[in-house]
């Protein structure tokens, strides 16, 4: 692997109430104040803190770089992730809309930068393996610990639940993610279609999730 997993949750089915009506922009003054307010509408899912929900699928969203995270956002609303054959992403097609305009995605998206990492979990990646080997592909963009790398727009995966790395994988090879127009997201199709198996896609997703 050899480009960035373009990861960012979904929002669950009990934001997607407001999905149809734009989202007031906030009296403000500075784009991180201004995120904080339209977070508000993120929290039932991904965390008052974006520690993110397992039982909503919905990923820990605090730790991810601005940049990343705007970007992602913009490809919702471009109707370029998501969609009906993702179930979650769909969901975040409607919340990303919500939003007034592009300078709404990128105060939100400050103000999820600000949010700290929360404490790893006990769980810790085995060095050996087939996680293990699978994923020294993935580190030249991700960094041997998961750690992400601004530069290639490559986001952190250590400490990402793995189910929804393993959930991402199967979207690139499926080409549900990946479209054109999302340079990134296609490079990281070809890499997901390089792994051999079903097998494969677990072991990696663990692996790259219990990094530290």
């Amino acid at each position: 692997m050899r480009a960035p997993v373009i990861l960012i949750g979904a929002a669950a089915v009990v934001a997607a109430a407001g999905c149809s009506t734009a989202t007031p922009a906030p009296e403000a003054s500075s784009p991180v104040a201004r995120g904080r307010a339209y977070y508000t509408t993120c929290q039932g899912c991904h965390g008052n803190a974006g520690e993110g929900f397992a039982g909503m699928k919905a990923p820990r969203l605090a730790g991810l770089p601005a940049d990343y995270v705007a970007e992602q956002l913009i490809l919702y609303r471009k109707d370029l992730r998501g969609g009906p054959a993702d179930f979650q992403g769909v969901q975040m097609n409607g919340r990303a809309k919500a939003l007034p305009d592009e300078q709404a995605v990128h105060d939100v998206a400050a103000y999820i930068a600000t949010l700290p990492s929360p404490p790893p979990a006990k769980v810790v990646a085995t060095k050996g393996g087939a996680g293990a080997a699978l994923y020294e592909s993935c580190a030249a963009c991700h960094g041997a610990r998961g750690e992400g790398n601004a530069e290639l727009g490559a986001p952190p995966l250590a400490g990402t639940d793995a189910d929804y790395l393993a959930r991402q994988l199967r979207n690139f090879r499926k080409g549900i993610r990946g479209r054109e127009g999302d340079e990134k997201g296609r490079q990281m199709a070809a890499a997901a279609a390089i792994l051999p198996d079903e097998a494969a896609i677990d072991a990696v997703a663990a692996h790259a999730g219990a990094l530290r």
